[in-house]
Parts: C-alpha cells; sequence; structure tokens
C-alpha cells in the first residue's frame, strides 16, 4: 500500500484551487521512495457536484516540463468538461526506474481523486517522446504490471522505447489507441511509433495510426489541440458503437458530414417523434418531439461544434406500447 507524507493540510489547500497550479506529492514503500511535482488545470468553474474527466499528461525531452505541457492541454479543458494533470517523470527516465511509473500513475492518480471529483470511467493518458512511452507503460505494458484498468484512452505522442523496454500487449483490456507521429520526426521516432501501432493492432486492439503532416518532435504546434482532439474523437467512437441499437425503422440523414443543418426525411410520419443528438460521451445536446404528418424535419446545428455525434429518433414518444427507436451516426465538418 502507498503510504502518504504529503501533508494533508497542503492537499486540503490544494483542493480548493482551480486554474493553474503545481504541487509536490511524496510517497514511499519499503524499496524506494519518490518526491514528484503535479502541475494541475482546474476548470475555474469547478463544481464538486460534478464529475468531470481527467487528462493525465507525461511530459517529454529536456525542453518541456509538467507546467509547460500542462498548459499546452488546457485548452481541452473546455472541450471534454476535464482536470489537467501532468506527473513529473523525468528521474525514473533518467535514472532507468520506469518499471515506477506506474506506481507514481496510481498515486498521483489517488491523490487527484482525493482532491476532485473525477470521472474514473473517463480518464485518457498522453505524453511525448519518453512521456509517450510512459503512457503506454500504464496503459499497455503487461511486463510493468498489471495494466490500470479504467482508461477511456491512450495517447502516445512520438513515442520513445529503447530495447529494453518493447510493451508486452498479453492483456487487452479493450482500450482504444491513437498513435500520433510528426511526419517531420526522426526516423527513429517514426519507426518507434509505426510499429507500436503494428504491434497492437495484431494483438487485436483497437488502434489509430495519426499521421500529422509538417510537425517534427514536439507538441507544441498550432494545430496541436486539433489532432488531440482527433485522437479523442476516434476514441469515443469506440464506445459510441456500444450505444447504437438495431435500427427499427429506416430514415435519410443527409447531408453528412453537415454544416449547419441537417434534413431528416423517410421517417414514419404518421405519429409524433422525439429527435435527440448526443456527443460520443453521451451528453444530450438538443431534444424535440415533432407532431405527426411532418415529411421533412430540418435541425439547426450551427451552436455545435466540428465532430462526431449521435442522432436518435423515438417513433411515438407518447405511446404507451414500446416505441420504436433508430440511431444514426453523423458529423458536422
Amino acid at each position: 500500500m502507498l503510504i502518504l507524507i504529503a501533508c494533508m493540510s497542503s492537499i486540503s489547500f490544494a483542493a480548493q484551487q482551480t486554474g493553474s497550479f503545481s504541487m509536490n506529492i511524496s510517497f514511499n514503500q519499503p524499496d524506494y521512495s519518490m518526491t514528484n511535482e503535479l502541475a494541475f488545470y482546474v476548470p475555474t468553474d469547478y463544481d464538486s457536484s460534478v464529475s468531470y474527466a481527467l487528462i493525465v499528461g507525461f511530459r517529454g525531452g529536456p525542453h518541456i516540463g509538467p507546467g509547460q505541457l500542462r498548459d499546452q492541454l488546457q485548452p481541452l479543458s473546455d472541450s471534454l468538461n476535464a482536470i489537467i494533470m501532468c506527473p513529473e517523470s523525468v528521474s525514473l527516465w533518467q535514472n532507468s526506474q520506469e518499471v515506477l511509473v506506474k506506481q507514481l500513475f496510481q498515486y498521483a492518480l489517488d491523490t487527484t481523486a482525493n482532491m476532485y471529483n473525477i470521472d474514473m470511467n473517463m480518464i485518457y493518458v498522453t505524453g511525448l517522446s519518453f512521456g509517450g512511452r510512459h503512457a503506454v507503460i500504464v496503459g499497455m505494458d503487461t511486463d510493468a504490471g498489471p495494466i490500470y484498468p479504467g482508461l477511456r484512452g491512450i495517447i502516445p505522442f512520438a513515442a520513445g522505447i529503447d530495447s529494453q523496454n518493447v510493451p508486452n500487449y498479453d492483456m487487452n483490456p479493450g482500450t482504444p489507441i491513437c498513435t500520433c507521429i510528426g511526419q517531420e520526426d526522426s526516423n527513429t521516432f517514426y519507426t518507434v511509433s509505426y510499429t507500436l501501432h503494428f504491434n497492437a493492432t495484431g494483438n487485436g486492439w483497437t488502434t489509430f495510426f495519426n499521421e500529422i503532416p509538417g510537425v517534427g518532435h514536439t507538441m507544441a504546434f498550432p494545430t496541436f489541440i486539433d489532432e488531440m482532439m482527433e485522437c479523442i474523437d476516434f476514441i469515443e467512437a469506440q464506445y459510441a458503437t456500444s450505444l447504437i441499437e438495431e435500427n427499427e425503422f429506416e430514415f435519410t440523414l443527409s447531408p453528412n458530414p453537415a454544416h449547419n443543418q441537417v434534413r431528416i426525411t423517410g421517417y414514419p410520419s404518421a405519429v409524433p417523434l422525439e429527435i435527440e443528438i448526443r456527443d460520443l460521451r453521451g451528453k444530450t445536446l438538443y431534444m424535440k418531439t415533432f407532431e405527426a404528418h411532418s415529411n421533412e424535419v430540418s435541425i439547426d446545428l450551427s451552436s455545435l461544434t466540428k465532430g462526431q455525434y449521435i442522432l436518435s429518433i423515438k417513433s411515438c414518444p407518447i405511446c404507451y406500447d414500446m416505441p420504436r427507436r433508430s440511431i444514426r451516426t453523423f458529423i458536422i465538418e
């Protein structure tokens, strides 16, 4: 069992904080001890009654620390209603102690969950370079101990894997993986990332290989957040398939991809319809009941951002018997 050394008063103080800040945590076991920085971003309107997604980011290289990575990840907070937490792990890399990455991750996660209301089913882990390898160790490497079971998705960015630390994929918990690599990165990192993707795919993981033109060995580029959101949309699309029921009637949704408006035709028009739009995390963004005998329904999408969504039609929602439902996914460009 991990033993907390950081004083409780400092954690209680940090629990009141929002915005960007850092704190140190210390913990030990009989054969090792650590003191590490955690860099946080907590939404300024944080509400303890709401469960928040958590994005864990492992820094990489000598040119970016946990605070800089937190700042780069911060725009995702608004998009995902998420808390950002970046643990310092450079000493584990420099001292060849990467077997302790999972212990650091678990302790940092426990510390965060004691401070804030975290949705433990909505944890994404990412990282750059050796930090990308640390994301792989946390979410994929059974040689480094049991896989953490609650990860929503894994996004290694230009991951480095040394010859003594090749992940073992014997256990696949079904966590989607989005492997990112800049096309201008070195051949070594490109090969590592492609091999990671290829081996994971061959071992049954759900994978996406995200090649980014004009980008080298960095997360500091203008479209970084767009690329991260592309990965998160891919991850969430894998879970969305479990939401899609067998279609009980046909309808046409066009155009798809859509822009500011989408039209729905070909549905049962003799009964009222309830139309709902959700994002890939299941949040309802639009719901309206339309009366019977409408030949076409148009829905204004101008309030929604680019991305993938789920549209469902419930036929005769006011009927006493079981209403019929059909579902489609669609994209807004």
